[in-house]
């Protein structure tokens, strides 16, 4: 974390997220924490640095640097003179004049609506995402949404404080939807073709929310990031050619540590199975998921421009967003 990190967790609230489903009075409630996310995330260190550094898509704008070129690229930014003297392709980036406005994708697919510690992880990243858009409000910015769901629902980008406002909602919303797609599939139950529709991938949404970015927007993406890396590698790279990128990522308690050696029923309301966790081939099978996609995120963590933090259910969620990604 950067100097001066104590200074940013001193004077935090406290704040346990709980429940299965987000409720939009809790969530319109957290406006209250709007500046305390605003610093966590350092969205005014951004500003007044200037640090948004994307490929360019217009003429006029300040280079910064050549990176090694990335298939997807824009071929006319190509650094020549950089490719001949390495003997590899450079793509060329540009700082364009900082933005004002944030934009938030948040992740309310099937797999989100998991828990075992105090809220579903779809509750954890709802609450998220609503301070992200109070957070923007805190700062006078301009701000906007995708939730992506049963159904997705777009916030159009706009005065922060009504577009927060419009996605509680939104998640409130989508939290009742998907609610009866799981009863009427447990009920009906049976098959697989039955479940709720699993969404779309998380590089289709992140194409879709650059898509609704102007140049400079900073994004936060609030998600499990649980699909395959090159899934989110093609997420990332959509957004950043349009911004910088906070990668927030969220895990139920038993996705990072297992509990004591016992046999745990787990189910989802159609399918049951038993968790053994006294077998070794499990722990082990747990820890590689685990391992792998904490280096999938420090990769793309790595990466200039974007940075990454962890929250899992059951813990204080600013002190979880204050604590390094490790």
């Amino acid at each position: 974390m950067r100097a001066g990190a104590a200074g940013v967790r001193a004077g935090l609230p406290r704040h346990l997220p709980r429940g299965v489903r987000p409720v939009l009075g809790e969530l319109l409630g957290l406006r209250r924490y709007g500046a305390a996310m605003r610093r966590l995330l350092a969205l005014d260190d951004e500003q007044r640095a200037g640090r948004r550094a994307t490929p360019a898509r217009s003429q006029g704008m300040d280079y910064a640097e050549s990176r090694p070129y990335t298939p997807g690229d824009d071929v006319r930014r190509i650094d020549w003179r950089v490719t001949a003297r390495t003997g590899r392709a450079h793509t060329k980036i540009f700082r364009p004049e900082p933005g004002g406005d944030l934009y938030c994708l948040v992740d309310q697919r099937a797999p989100m609506h998991f828990g075992t510690r105090a809220a579903f992880k779809s509750v954890l990243a709802a609450q998220l995402a609503a301070l992200a858009g109070w957070a923007a409000a805190a700062g006078g910015e301009r701000f906007g949404a995708l939730v992506a769901g049963a159904q997705d629902a777009s916030i159009p980008i706009g005065a922060a404080e009504a577009s927060a406002a419009a996605l509680c909602a939104a998640l409130a919303a989508e939290a009742t939807q998907a609610a009866g797609l799981i009863a009427d599939a447990t009920r009906g139950a049976a098959s697989a073709a039955d479940a709720p529709p699993a969404g779309a991938t998380l590089d289709r949404l992140a194409a879709r929310a650059a898509g609704e970015a102007a140049l400079g927007t900073r994004f936060i993406v609030v998600s499990d990031f649980a699909e395959p890396e090159g899934t989110l590698e093609r997420a990332v790279r959509a957004l950043r050619t349009r911004g910088d990128l906070v990668l927030i990522a969220v895990l139920d308690a038993l996705e990072v540590r297992l509990p004591p050696p016992a046999r745990y029923p787990l189910t989802d309301g159609r399918q049951q199975l038993v968790l053994d966790t006294a077998r070794a081939q499990v722990h082990a099978a747990h820890a590689r998921d685990l391992q792998a996609r904490r280096v999938r995120l420090a990769r793309l963590a790595a990466r200039p421009g974007t940075r990454c933090h962890e929250v899992r259910t059951g813990e204080d969620l600013f002190a979880a967003l204050a604590r390094p990604f490790a």
